[in-house]
């Protein structure tokens, strides 16, 4: 009887720390680092030169529609 008991709470206590949160907590979520930092960053600075591209094309069509 008292080993099923200490077996029963071994298990329950192996369950809980298995089911535990902490392990998503880390340092690096804090700063908002992730996995694909690298490959989000990449995208914003392209996403900003896609503005910067589209502004220039935009002022190249009104020169050229002044000029016909």
């Amino acid at each position: 009887m008292k080993i099923k008991l200490i077996s029963i709470i071994i298990i329950f206590t192996l369950l809980l720390t298995a089911c535990s949160d902490d392990e998503g907590k880390g340092k690096s979520n804090t700063r908002g680092d992730h996995v694909w930092k690298e490959q989000t960053d990449t995208l914003d600075k392209a996403k900003a030169v896609e503005g910067i591209i589209k502004d220039a094309a935009k002022e190249q069509r009104e020169v050229i529609e002044e000029n016909i």
